[in-house]
Protein backbone atom coordinates (compact mmCIF):
# COMPACT_ATOMS: atom_id res chain seq x y z
CA UNK A 1 0.00 0.00 0.00
CA UNK A 2 2.13 2.48 1.03
CA UNK A 3 4.93 3.44 -1.90
CA UNK A 4 4.50 6.56 -2.47
CA UNK A 5 7.37 9.39 -2.32
CA UNK A 6 8.34 12.41 -3.42
CA UNK A 7 11.40 13.34 -4.12
CA UNK A 8 13.58 13.73 -7.68
CA UNK A 9 14.49 10.46 -8.63
CA UNK A 10 11.49 8.71 -6.44
CA UNK A 11 9.30 8.11 -9.68
CA UNK A 12 11.08 4.76 -9.48
CA UNK A 13 11.27 3.87 -6.37
CA UNK A 14 7.05 3.57 -5.94
CA UNK A 15 6.90 0.46 -7.81
CA UNK A 16 10.08 -0.42 -6.02
CA UNK A 17 8.75 -0.30 -2.32
CA UNK A 18 5.62 -1.95 -3.97
CA UNK A 19 7.44 -5.45 -4.70
CA UNK A 20 8.95 -5.22 -1.85
CA UNK A 21 5.59 -5.22 0.50
CA UNK A 22 4.75 -7.58 -1.40
CA UNK A 23 7.29 -9.99 -0.64
CA UNK A 24 7.36 -9.10 2.21
CA UNK A 25 3.53 -9.68 3.00
CA UNK A 26 4.61 -13.08 2.29
CA UNK A 27 7.14 -13.49 4.63
CA UNK A 28 9.91 -13.79 1.88
CA UNK A 29 12.33 -10.71 2.17
CA UNK A 30 13.93 -11.89 -1.32
CA UNK A 31 13.10 -11.94 -5.21
CA UNK A 32 11.26 -14.50 -6.92
CA UNK A 33 13.06 -17.67 -8.25
CA UNK A 34 14.79 -17.53 -10.80
CA UNK A 35 12.65 -19.76 -13.14
CA UNK A 36 10.08 -17.22 -12.58
CA UNK A 37 11.34 -15.29 -15.13
CA UNK A 38 10.65 -17.79 -18.19
CA UNK A 39 7.86 -16.20 -18.71
CA UNK A 40 8.76 -12.53 -18.69
CA UNK A 41 11.26 -11.92 -21.56
CA UNK A 42 11.75 -8.57 -20.64
CA UNK A 43 12.66 -9.28 -17.08
CA UNK A 44 15.08 -11.73 -18.62
CA UNK A 45 17.11 -8.63 -20.33
CA UNK A 46 16.63 -6.64 -17.28
CA UNK A 47 18.09 -9.17 -14.90
CA UNK A 48 21.01 -9.69 -17.05
CA UNK A 49 21.71 -6.33 -16.89
CA UNK A 50 21.83 -6.04 -13.68
CA UNK A 51 24.36 -8.83 -13.68
CA UNK A 52 26.21 -6.58 -15.84
CA UNK A 53 25.66 -3.66 -13.11
CA UNK A 54 27.15 -5.88 -10.51
CA UNK A 55 30.16 -7.01 -12.77
CA UNK A 56 30.98 -3.62 -13.32
CA UNK A 57 30.57 -2.44 -9.69
CA UNK A 58 33.19 -4.92 -9.01
CA UNK A 59 35.52 -4.48 -11.41
CA UNK A 60 35.54 -0.81 -12.22
CA UNK A 61 36.67 2.96 -10.62
CA UNK A 62 33.87 5.38 -10.19
CA UNK A 63 35.63 7.70 -13.45
CA UNK A 64 34.71 4.09 -15.48
CA UNK A 65 31.51 3.47 -14.09
CA UNK A 66 30.65 7.09 -15.16
CA UNK A 67 31.87 6.61 -18.43
CA UNK A 68 30.25 3.24 -18.60
CA UNK A 69 26.91 3.67 -16.97
CA UNK A 70 24.91 6.14 -19.37
CA UNK A 71 24.71 3.13 -21.95
CA UNK A 72 22.52 1.34 -19.76
CA UNK A 73 19.61 3.61 -19.51
CA UNK A 74 17.17 4.63 -22.22
CA UNK A 75 16.80 7.81 -23.80
CA UNK A 76 13.01 7.52 -22.42
CA UNK A 77 13.96 7.54 -19.05
CA UNK A 78 13.55 10.87 -17.51
CA UNK A 79 16.95 12.50 -17.68
CA UNK A 80 16.69 13.91 -13.85
CA UNK A 81 15.96 10.07 -12.98
CA UNK A 82 18.76 9.29 -15.39
CA UNK A 83 21.36 11.42 -13.35
CA UNK A 84 20.47 10.25 -10.22
CA UNK A 85 21.03 6.33 -11.36
CA UNK A 86 23.95 7.04 -12.26
CA UNK A 87 24.98 8.78 -9.10
CA UNK A 88 24.17 6.16 -7.01
CA UNK A 89 26.10 3.85 -8.86
CA UNK A 90 29.20 5.52 -9.21
CA UNK A 91 28.81 5.93 -5.39
CA UNK A 92 28.35 1.99 -4.92
CA UNK A 93 31.69 1.73 -6.52
CA UNK A 94 33.32 3.70 -4.54
CA UNK A 95 31.17 2.98 -1.21
CA UNK A 96 29.90 -1.05 -1.32
CA UNK A 97 33.68 -2.68 -1.69
CA UNK A 98 32.15 -4.55 -4.18
CA UNK A 99 28.85 -6.60 -4.29
CA UNK A 100 28.13 -10.12 -4.31
CA UNK A 101 23.85 -11.49 -5.97
CA UNK A 102 21.80 -13.38 -3.64
CA UNK A 103 19.37 -13.76 -5.16
CA UNK A 104 17.67 -12.50 -8.62
CA UNK A 105 14.24 -13.02 -10.01
CA UNK A 106 11.10 -10.90 -11.69
CA UNK A 107 8.89 -8.79 -9.84
CA UNK A 108 5.36 -9.90 -8.70
CA UNK A 109 2.84 -8.59 -10.97
CA UNK A 110 5.06 -5.86 -13.38
CA UNK A 111 6.29 -7.38 -16.32
CA UNK A 112 9.47 -6.25 -17.65
CA UNK A 113 10.59 -5.34 -13.65
CA UNK A 114 14.16 -7.47 -12.55
CA UNK A 115 15.07 -7.42 -8.86
CA UNK A 116 18.35 -8.39 -7.42
CA UNK A 117 19.35 -8.87 -4.04
CA UNK A 118 22.98 -7.90 -3.33
CA UNK A 119 25.30 -8.08 -0.53
CA UNK A 120 28.08 -5.66 -0.16
CA UNK A 121 31.27 -6.96 0.86
CA UNK A 122 32.69 -4.13 2.43
CA UNK A 123 29.99 -3.52 5.02
CA UNK A 124 27.49 -6.85 4.69
CA UNK A 125 24.40 -4.63 4.08
CA UNK A 126 21.99 -5.85 1.68
CA UNK A 127 19.83 -4.30 -0.92
CA UNK A 128 17.31 -4.26 -3.63
CA UNK A 129 18.19 -3.76 -7.03
CA UNK A 130 15.35 -3.11 -9.05
CA UNK A 131 15.21 -2.53 -12.53
CA UNK A 132 12.61 -2.44 -15.46
CA UNK A 133 13.73 -2.92 -18.73
CA UNK A 134 12.49 -0.98 -22.12
CA UNK A 135 10.53 -2.84 -24.04
CA UNK A 136 10.92 -0.38 -26.79
CA UNK A 137 14.68 -0.38 -26.95
CA UNK A 138 16.16 -3.69 -26.61
CA UNK A 139 19.56 -3.37 -23.86
CA UNK A 140 18.19 -0.68 -21.85
CA UNK A 141 16.60 0.45 -18.86
CA UNK A 142 13.97 2.86 -18.48
CA UNK A 143 13.83 2.40 -14.32
CA UNK A 144 16.64 1.68 -11.91
CA UNK A 145 16.70 2.09 -8.34
CA UNK A 146 18.80 0.19 -5.10
CA UNK A 147 16.75 0.21 -1.67
CA UNK A 148 18.09 -1.24 1.21
CA UNK A 149 16.25 -4.69 2.03
CA UNK A 150 14.09 -5.59 5.21
CA UNK A 151 16.05 -7.82 8.19
CA UNK A 152 12.92 -10.37 8.45
CA UNK A 153 15.14 -11.44 11.85
CA UNK A 154 13.82 -8.27 13.48
CA UNK A 155 10.47 -9.39 13.51
CA UNK A 156 10.83 -13.34 14.27
CA UNK A 157 9.27 -13.28 17.87
CA UNK A 158 6.30 -11.18 16.47
CA UNK A 159 2.95 -13.32 16.81
CA UNK A 160 0.05 -12.93 14.41
CA UNK A 161 -2.12 -11.00 16.42
CA UNK A 162 -2.03 -9.32 20.50
CA UNK A 163 -5.01 -10.17 22.76
CA UNK A 164 -3.95 -6.44 24.41
CA UNK A 165 -2.66 -3.01 23.30
CA UNK A 166 -0.62 -3.39 26.60
CA UNK A 167 1.55 -5.92 24.84
CA UNK A 168 2.48 -3.17 22.07
CA UNK A 169 5.93 -1.93 24.24
CA UNK A 170 6.98 -5.77 24.23
CA UNK A 171 6.21 -5.90 20.02
CA UNK A 172 8.31 -2.43 19.23
CA UNK A 173 10.64 -1.80 21.62
CA UNK A 174 13.14 -4.70 20.28
CA UNK A 175 12.68 -3.54 17.02
CA UNK A 176 13.33 0.04 17.27
CA UNK A 177 16.09 -0.40 19.73
CA UNK A 178 17.50 -2.52 16.86
CA UNK A 179 17.02 0.00 13.57
CA UNK A 180 18.60 2.77 16.07
CA UNK A 181 21.51 0.74 16.36
CA UNK A 182 21.98 -0.07 13.52
CA UNK A 183 21.50 3.80 12.80
CA UNK A 184 18.56 3.08 10.83
CA UNK A 185 15.62 5.04 12.49
CA UNK A 186 15.89 8.81 13.84
CA UNK A 187 12.71 9.80 14.77
CA UNK A 188 9.16 9.06 15.60
CA UNK A 189 6.35 6.42 16.04
CA UNK A 190 2.90 6.98 17.81
CA UNK A 191 0.04 3.99 17.91
CA UNK A 192 -3.30 5.21 18.95
CA UNK A 193 -6.79 4.07 19.58
CA UNK A 194 -8.36 7.39 18.11
CA UNK A 195 -8.74 8.53 20.86
CA UNK A 196 -5.09 8.39 22.65
CA UNK A 197 -1.88 7.18 22.08
CA UNK A 198 -0.88 3.85 23.01
CA UNK A 199 2.36 3.70 22.40
CA UNK A 200 4.78 6.59 21.75
CA UNK A 201 8.22 6.45 21.60
CA UNK A 202 11.03 8.88 19.83
CA UNK A 203 14.55 8.01 19.49
CA UNK A 204 17.48 9.90 17.72
CA UNK A 205 18.97 13.25 16.70
CA UNK A 206 16.66 16.49 15.42
CA UNK A 207 20.10 18.48 14.32
CA UNK A 208 23.04 16.47 14.31
CA UNK A 209 25.01 19.20 14.25
CA UNK A 210 23.84 20.68 17.32
CA UNK A 211 22.58 17.53 19.28
CA UNK A 212 19.33 17.99 19.53
CA UNK A 213 17.22 14.94 20.59
CA UNK A 214 14.01 14.33 18.96
CA UNK A 215 10.77 15.00 21.25
CA UNK A 216 7.20 14.22 20.68
CA UNK A 217 7.08 18.33 19.44
CA UNK A 218 9.51 17.79 16.47
CA UNK A 219 8.01 18.33 13.34
CA UNK A 220 9.20 16.68 10.71
CA UNK A 221 9.07 16.67 6.43
CA UNK A 222 6.23 14.22 5.20
CA UNK A 223 7.39 13.82 1.82
CA UNK A 224 4.04 12.72 -0.23
CA UNK A 225 1.92 12.20 2.98
CA UNK A 226 0.34 15.50 1.71
CA UNK A 227 -0.96 13.85 -1.21
CA UNK A 228 -3.59 12.61 0.82
CA UNK A 229 -4.85 16.65 2.19
CA UNK A 230 -4.65 17.23 -1.42
CA UNK A 231 -6.95 14.48 -2.46
CA UNK A 232 -9.60 15.50 0.28
CA UNK A 233 -9.30 19.02 -0.65
CA UNK A 234 -10.61 17.95 -3.79
CA UNK A 235 -13.14 15.60 -2.33
CA UNK A 236 -14.62 18.61 -0.21
CA UNK A 237 -15.31 20.32 -3.52
CA UNK A 238 -16.85 17.69 -4.87
CA UNK A 239 -19.26 17.27 -2.18
CA UNK A 240 -19.91 20.77 -2.36
CA UNK A 241 -21.05 20.45 -5.82
CA UNK A 242 -18.06 22.82 -7.06
CA UNK A 243 -16.26 20.09 -9.37
CA UNK A 244 -17.27 16.34 -10.79
CA UNK A 245 -14.86 13.41 -9.86
CA UNK A 246 -14.80 13.11 -14.19
CA UNK A 247 -14.46 16.49 -15.08
CA UNK A 248 -11.55 17.49 -17.16
CA UNK A 249 -8.98 18.87 -16.83
CA UNK A 250 -9.32 21.18 -19.46
CA UNK A 251 -12.90 22.06 -18.10
CA UNK A 252 -11.31 23.20 -14.72
CA UNK A 253 -7.81 24.24 -15.62
CA UNK A 254 -7.68 26.16 -19.12
CA UNK A 255 -4.68 27.74 -17.54
CA UNK A 256 -3.21 24.89 -18.26
CA UNK A 257 -0.64 25.02 -21.45
CA UNK A 258 -1.33 21.89 -23.03
CA UNK A 259 -5.11 21.94 -23.40
CA UNK A 260 -5.03 19.30 -26.51
CA UNK A 261 -4.17 16.96 -23.41
CA UNK A 262 -6.12 18.84 -20.79
CA UNK A 263 -8.96 17.57 -22.78
CA UNK A 264 -8.14 14.26 -22.45
CA UNK A 265 -7.36 13.72 -18.58
CA UNK A 266 -9.87 13.98 -15.84
CA UNK A 267 -10.11 14.58 -12.50
CA UNK A 268 -10.53 11.51 -11.56
CA UNK A 269 -7.44 10.14 -13.09
CA UNK A 270 -4.86 12.92 -11.18
CA UNK A 271 -6.25 11.89 -8.24
CA UNK A 272 -5.46 8.01 -9.54
CA UNK A 273 -2.27 8.20 -11.45
CA UNK A 274 -3.75 7.19 -14.33
CA UNK A 275 -3.64 10.41 -16.43
CA UNK A 276 -0.10 9.60 -18.34
CA UNK A 277 1.70 12.54 -16.60
CA UNK A 278 5.48 12.01 -15.16
CA UNK A 279 6.93 14.29 -12.53
CA UNK A 280 8.58 17.71 -12.78
CA UNK A 281 12.10 16.52 -10.49
CA UNK A 282 13.94 17.49 -13.88
CA UNK A 283 17.74 19.84 -13.96
CA UNK A 284 15.31 22.86 -15.32
CA UNK A 285 13.46 22.36 -11.80
CA UNK A 286 16.33 22.12 -9.29
CA UNK A 287 18.42 24.50 -11.32
CA UNK A 288 15.75 27.06 -10.76
CA UNK A 289 13.98 26.02 -7.16
CA UNK A 290 13.28 29.40 -6.15
CA UNK A 291 10.60 29.91 -9.05
CA UNK A 292 8.27 27.21 -8.03
CA UNK A 293 6.57 28.15 -5.14
CA UNK A 294 2.72 28.05 -6.23
CA UNK A 295 1.28 25.69 -8.31
CA UNK A 296 0.81 27.71 -11.41
CA UNK A 297 4.50 28.15 -11.49
CA UNK A 298 4.93 24.66 -11.92
CA UNK A 299 2.57 24.83 -15.37
CA UNK A 300 4.48 24.93 -18.26
CA UNK A 301 7.42 23.21 -16.31
CA UNK A 302 4.76 20.02 -16.60
CA UNK A 303 3.25 20.94 -19.82
CA UNK A 304 6.39 20.44 -21.89
CA UNK A 305 7.81 17.24 -20.31
CA UNK A 306 6.90 13.65 -21.96
CA UNK A 307 4.02 12.22 -21.55
CA UNK A 308 5.03 8.66 -19.97
CA UNK A 309 1.49 6.96 -20.84
CA UNK A 310 -2.28 8.23 -22.37
CA UNK A 311 -4.74 9.36 -19.84
CA UNK A 312 -6.58 6.02 -18.24
CA UNK A 313 -4.17 3.78 -19.69
CA UNK A 314 -1.88 2.89 -16.88
CA UNK A 315 -1.19 3.48 -13.09
CA UNK A 316 2.28 5.72 -12.88
CA UNK A 317 2.68 7.69 -9.95
CA UNK A 318 3.04 10.87 -11.00
CA UNK A 319 3.81 13.94 -8.69
CA UNK A 320 2.57 16.50 -11.09
CA UNK A 321 -0.54 15.40 -11.26
CA UNK A 322 -0.80 16.38 -7.89
CA UNK A 323 0.17 19.66 -8.79
CA UNK A 324 -2.41 20.51 -11.16
CA UNK A 325 -4.95 19.01 -8.41
CA UNK A 326 -3.94 22.22 -6.33
CA UNK A 327 -4.10 24.52 -8.88
CA UNK A 328 -7.97 23.14 -9.20
CA UNK A 329 -8.06 23.71 -5.85
CA UNK A 330 -7.27 27.47 -6.68
CA UNK A 331 -8.94 28.37 -9.61
CA UNK A 332 -12.39 26.76 -7.74
CA UNK A 333 -11.75 28.53 -4.33
CA UNK A 334 -10.02 31.94 -5.09
CA UNK A 335 -7.74 30.84 -2.19
CA UNK A 336 -3.91 29.88 -2.55
CA UNK A 337 -3.35 25.76 -2.27
CA UNK A 338 -1.92 26.60 1.24
CA UNK A 339 -4.74 28.77 2.74
CA UNK A 340 -7.25 26.45 1.62
CA UNK A 341 -5.47 23.01 3.38
CA UNK A 342 -4.92 25.35 6.53
CA UNK A 343 -8.42 26.25 6.62
CA UNK A 344 -10.40 23.18 5.38
CA UNK A 345 -7.89 20.42 6.44
CA UNK A 346 -5.50 21.29 9.08
CA UNK A 347 -8.10 23.50 11.10
CA UNK A 348 -10.66 21.34 11.27
CA UNK A 349 -8.58 18.17 12.22
CA UNK A 350 -6.88 20.01 14.88
CA UNK A 351 -3.35 19.87 13.04
CA UNK A 352 -1.73 22.73 14.79
CA UNK A 353 1.73 21.03 14.24
CA UNK A 354 1.67 21.34 10.19
CA UNK A 355 1.95 23.29 7.27
CA UNK A 356 4.15 23.89 4.15
CA UNK A 357 7.68 25.52 4.39
CA UNK A 358 10.25 27.61 1.93
CA UNK A 359 14.15 26.75 2.47
CA UNK A 360 13.85 30.98 3.84
CA UNK A 361 11.49 30.14 6.61
CA UNK A 362 12.62 29.31 10.03
CA UNK A 363 10.42 26.95 11.51
CA UNK A 364 10.33 26.19 14.81
CA UNK A 365 11.06 22.55 16.08
CA UNK A 366 11.66 21.17 12.27
CA UNK A 367 14.08 18.44 11.82
CA UNK A 368 16.78 18.59 9.57
CA UNK A 369 16.42 15.77 7.25
CA UNK A 370 19.71 13.31 6.62
CA UNK A 371 20.35 10.64 3.86
CA UNK A 372 22.98 7.76 3.02
CA UNK A 373 23.90 8.29 -0.86
CA UNK A 374 23.37 4.83 -1.10
CA UNK A 375 21.89 1.56 0.95
CA UNK A 376 26.45 0.77 1.29
CA UNK A 377 27.26 4.22 2.71
CA UNK A 378 28.31 4.80 6.53
CA UNK A 379 28.30 8.86 6.20
CA UNK A 380 25.44 11.12 6.57
CA UNK A 381 24.55 14.08 4.40
CA UNK A 382 22.11 16.65 5.51
CA UNK A 383 19.38 17.12 2.65
CA UNK A 384 19.02 20.76 2.02
CA UNK A 385 20.15 21.06 -1.82
CA UNK A 386 17.95 17.91 -2.26
CA UNK A 387 14.39 19.71 -1.29
CA UNK A 388 12.39 21.73 -3.76
CA UNK A 389 12.09 25.28 -2.49
CA UNK A 390 8.70 24.84 -0.96
CA UNK A 391 6.28 22.10 -0.44
CA UNK A 392 3.61 22.11 -2.66
CA UNK A 393 0.02 19.42 -3.32
CA UNK A 394 2.21 17.07 -4.17
CA UNK A 395 4.53 16.63 -0.84
CA UNK A 396 7.04 18.51 0.91
CA UNK A 397 5.03 19.99 4.11
CA UNK A 398 5.70 18.95 7.46
CA UNK A 399 3.83 17.87 10.27
CA UNK A 400 4.05 14.83 13.30
CA UNK A 401 2.52 11.78 14.36
CA UNK A 402 0.03 13.69 17.07
CA UNK A 403 -0.63 15.63 13.92
CA UNK A 404 -1.07 12.99 11.53
CA UNK A 405 -3.03 11.26 14.31
CA UNK A 406 -5.67 13.62 14.16
CA UNK A 407 -6.19 13.79 10.27
CA UNK A 408 -7.12 9.90 10.88
CA UNK A 409 -9.19 10.53 13.62
CA UNK A 410 -10.74 13.02 11.68
CA UNK A 411 -11.51 11.63 8.62
CA UNK A 412 -12.73 8.41 9.93
CA UNK A 413 -15.20 10.98 12.04
CA UNK A 414 -16.36 12.12 8.96
CA UNK A 415 -15.04 15.91 10.38
CA UNK A 416 -13.66 16.52 6.81
CA UNK A 417 -16.03 14.73 4.22
CA UNK A 418 -19.04 12.85 4.83
CA UNK A 419 -18.89 9.19 4.53
CA UNK A 420 -20.34 8.95 1.39
CA UNK A 421 -17.65 10.82 -0.05
CA UNK A 422 -15.13 8.79 1.18
CA UNK A 423 -16.30 5.56 0.30
CA UNK A 424 -16.77 7.08 -3.39
CA UNK A 425 -12.89 7.85 -3.14
CA UNK A 426 -12.06 4.30 -2.27
CA UNK A 427 -14.25 2.69 -4.79
CA UNK A 428 -12.69 1.94 -8.10
CA UNK A 429 -9.10 1.27 -6.72
CA UNK A 430 -6.26 0.95 -9.47
CA UNK A 431 -3.78 -1.70 -9.01
CA UNK A 432 -0.65 -0.76 -7.70
CA UNK A 433 1.75 -3.16 -5.16
CA UNK A 434 0.39 -5.07 -2.94
CA UNK A 435 -3.30 -3.95 -3.00
CA UNK A 436 -4.58 -0.63 -5.06
CA UNK A 437 -4.15 2.86 -5.12
CA UNK A 438 -7.68 5.04 -4.01
CA UNK A 439 -7.90 9.01 -4.51
CA UNK A 440 -5.04 10.14 -2.87
CA UNK A 441 -4.61 7.03 -0.68
CA UNK A 442 -3.10 3.56 -0.67
CA UNK A 443 -5.29 0.47 0.47
CA UNK A 444 -4.64 -3.44 1.22
CA UNK A 445 -6.32 -5.99 2.64
CA UNK A 446 -5.01 -8.28 5.78
CA UNK A 447 -6.62 -10.28 8.28
CA UNK A 448 -9.85 -9.18 6.64
CA UNK A 449 -9.40 -5.35 7.49
CA UNK A 450 -8.67 -2.61 4.97
CA UNK A 451 -5.26 -1.08 5.64
CA UNK A 452 -5.56 3.00 4.42
CA UNK A 453 -3.17 5.39 4.40
CA UNK A 454 0.02 7.03 2.49
CA UNK A 455 3.60 7.24 2.76
CA UNK A 456 5.98 9.80 1.94
CA UNK A 457 10.14 9.62 1.39
CA UNK A 458 12.78 11.26 0.17
CA UNK A 459 16.32 11.55 0.45
CA UNK A 460 16.17 12.97 4.77
CA UNK A 461 12.64 12.01 5.68
CA UNK A 462 10.55 8.88 5.69
CA UNK A 463 6.93 8.92 7.19
CA UNK A 464 3.97 6.59 7.25
CA UNK A 465 0.46 6.48 8.18
CA UNK A 466 -1.68 3.51 8.12
CA UNK A 467 -4.59 3.32 9.15
CA UNK A 468 -6.49 0.14 10.51
CA UNK A 469 -10.42 0.84 8.88
CA UNK A 470 -13.16 -0.27 10.79
CA UNK A 471 -11.11 0.44 14.00
CA UNK A 472 -9.91 3.71 15.71
CA UNK A 473 -6.22 2.30 15.13
CA UNK A 474 -3.64 3.73 13.69
CA UNK A 475 0.11 4.11 13.04
CA UNK A 476 2.22 7.05 12.28
CA UNK A 477 6.41 7.00 11.82
CA UNK A 478 7.86 9.83 11.08
CA UNK A 479 11.99 10.52 10.92
CA UNK A 480 14.66 12.78 9.46
CA UNK A 481 16.38 9.75 8.03
CA UNK A 482 15.51 8.19 4.86
CA UNK A 483 14.02 7.37 2.64
CA UNK A 484 13.82 4.30 4.83
CA UNK A 485 11.87 1.34 2.98
CA UNK A 486 12.54 -0.46 6.93
CA UNK A 487 10.62 2.32 8.85
CA UNK A 488 8.03 2.37 6.26
CA UNK A 489 7.48 -1.60 6.49
CA UNK A 490 7.60 -0.85 10.38
CA UNK A 491 3.89 0.58 10.61
CA UNK A 492 2.65 -1.91 8.22
CA UNK A 493 4.20 -4.81 10.06
CA UNK A 494 1.87 -3.24 13.09
CA UNK A 495 -0.80 -2.40 11.33
CA UNK A 496 -0.82 -5.71 9.95
CA UNK A 497 -0.94 -7.31 13.97
CA UNK A 498 -3.43 -4.85 14.94
CA UNK A 499 -5.64 -5.65 12.40
CA UNK A 500 -5.66 -9.35 13.00
CA UNK A 501 -6.03 -8.26 16.78
CA UNK A 502 -9.59 -9.20 18.07
CA UNK A 503 -9.21 -5.92 20.39
CA UNK A 504 -9.49 -3.82 16.72
CA UNK A 505 -13.01 -4.79 16.83
CA UNK A 506 -14.00 -3.31 19.80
Amino acid sequence: MQNHAHGRHHSLIHASLASLLLLIGTGLAAAAPQSALAADQAAIDASALGKSIVDHINRDTPDAMRLWAPKLFSDAMDAGDRADAIKRLVASVRESGGLDILESGSAPGQPGVAMLEVKSRRTGKQAMMILTADEKRAGTLIGADLVPMEDPARYANWPAALSSLHQLPDLIDPVLASLVKDKEFSGCITVSNGKEAVYNACRGLADRNQGTPVGQQTRFHIGSMNKMFTAVAIAQLVEAGKLSWHASVADVLPDYPDQATARKMTVWQLLHHTAGLGDYFVPEFFAHREQFVNPADYLPLIAKQTRVGEPGEQWIYSNAGYILLGRIIERLTDQSYFDYIQAHIFAPAGMSASGYDSQEDITPDLAVGYFHETPFSTSWKANWMTLPFKGSPAGGGYSNNADLLRFAAALKHGKLIQSHTLTQMFDNQVPAGPGGYAAGFGDREHAGRHIRGHAGGAPGMTANLAMVWGTGLSVAITSNQGDDQETMILAERIADVLAASPLSAR
